[in-house]
């Protein structure tokens, strides 16, 4: 089917918020088959929304009408599209009940404007809401069905899951049968397409999506035999960039190196400066953490490398602090103050001051101390701090990652 979509909001026009809803719902109805032909986005005024729904109802078989179903006075969508297709509003004595029972259970009062939740469109049909108060609607308006949904991420997906998803699917001639993400970490954008150039994706969808610091390899395979062309797909796309691929779907860098970890039997402890922690909070954020995380030191200052992890004053006089031979010190010194099996460290410039012409912004070195021997690597990222933290702490959870593989 042909299908639109329309999100309203003065905050999404304004750009205080960004419109997510719109790309979820048209990779939900593209799995499932579906066409979508049209995008809208309108402000809270009430024609420009009646404008907006029968645009979209001459362009498509089903229409997605996202937000303004609140309890405010700004919450208008429903009663314009209703006063544009000629429908009145009717009071629904079954939804008003559920509101009233959905603020008793959480223990906060229902005032009367919630009761304007409860109105929808005559002939609609309410679609259970389950984390919030405001249901959606299916009705018909012209030719076009349209499913009016919360603005809020969450109610959206839940009611699309329950209420929606079956009826479209039902409605699919050829319903894609799965997707699957490969995450990478390691190489840019470009030079992962290069790199799976030529492959032959016959009826198999391959699409990137860059997730700083991550590039995703999205696999989509259509029809009943969609399983085995997509892990021919897969097959064929690690073959060429295997060593980049650190997991997929909902798999975390921080998960899969724990996991292996775990696995291994190892214990790992930590010694940041420019990172300022983010590596250890990285992998400590994984449950089960404390069977393989020991420590992890942020030795920022100079005295503080030289008097917990042991650096000696004159390797940071002849090196500095930014150098190779301060970061090897620093991944032993943490793994024999610790204990542990693996020790890994990184010290660099996030900006955007303190560089030097030898050493500019964004220069950062990273150690790793595993088995009798100590790993080390050196990049130039010269990009925000906050950027600048997260790669380093990719390319340090990335370093062992490989080392235990």
């Amino acid at each position: 089917m042909k299908i639109a979509i329309v999100t309203t909001g003065d905050e999404i026009m304004s750009g205080n918020v960004v419109d997510t809803n719109s790309a979820w719902l048209a990779d939900k109805c593209w799995m499932l088959g579906h066409e979508v032909v049209w995008h809208g986005g309108v402000a809270d005024k009430e024609d420009t929304i009646i404008d907006a729904c029968k645009l979209a109802g001459e362009r498509a078989e089903v229409v997605f009408v996202s937000g303004g179903l609140g309890a405010t006075l700004d919450d208008i969508t429903l009663s314009a599209a209703a006063k544009g297709f000629g429908k009145k509003m009717v009071l629904r004595e079954d939804i008003w009940n559920d509101i009233q029972a959905f603020f008793k259970k959480v223990g906060r009062e229902c005032t009367e404007n919630n009761k304007r939740q409860a109105y929808i469109p005559e002939g609609g049909k309410p679609l259970a809401n389950r984390v919030g108060t405001a249901p959606g609607v299916q009705v018909k308006f012209g030719k076009a069905v349209f499913f009016f949904l919360p603005g809020v991420p969450k109610e959206l997906y839940q009611i699309f899951n329950d209420s929606i998803f079956s009826w479209l699917k039902e409605k699919s001639a050829e319903v894609a049968y799965s997707q699957k993400f490969l995450k990478c970490f390691g190489l840019p954008e470009a030079s992962f397409d290069e790199r799976i150039k030529g492959i032959s994706f016959k009826d198999i969808r391959v699409s990137f999506r860059v997730s700083f610091p991550e590039i995703k390899i999205k696999i989509v395979a259509r029809g009943r035999d969609g399983a085995k062309k997509m892990e021919k797909a897969e097959e064929a796309i690690k073959n060429r960039i295997g060593q980049y691929i650190f997991g997929a779907d909902e798999d975390t860098l921080p998960s899969i190196v724990g996991g292996l970890l775990k696995k291994k039997g190892l214990k790992i402890a930590v010694a940041e400066s420019c990172t300022g922690g983010m590596i250890s909070n990285m992998l400590t954020n994984i449950s089960g953490a404390s069977e393989w995380f020991e420590r992890g030191v942020i030795s920022y200052s100079n005295r503080s490398k030289i008097d917990v992890l042991g650096v000696k004053e004159s390797i940071i006089k002849e090196y500095g602090a930014v150098s190779r031979e301060c970061a090897i010190e620093m991944a032993e010194g943490i793994r024999k103050l610790a204990s542990v099996g693996i020790g890994v460290s990184v010290t660099g410039i996030a900006g955007p001051s303190g560089g030097t012409k030898d050493k500019p912004v964004g220069t950062v070195h990273i150690a790793l101390a595993v088995g009798k021997k100590t790993l080390n690597e050196h990049h130039i990222f010269s990009r925000d701090r906050e950027s600048f933290k997260m790669f380093v702490a990719y390319c340090a959870l990335d370093m062992i990652r490989k080392s235990l593989l």
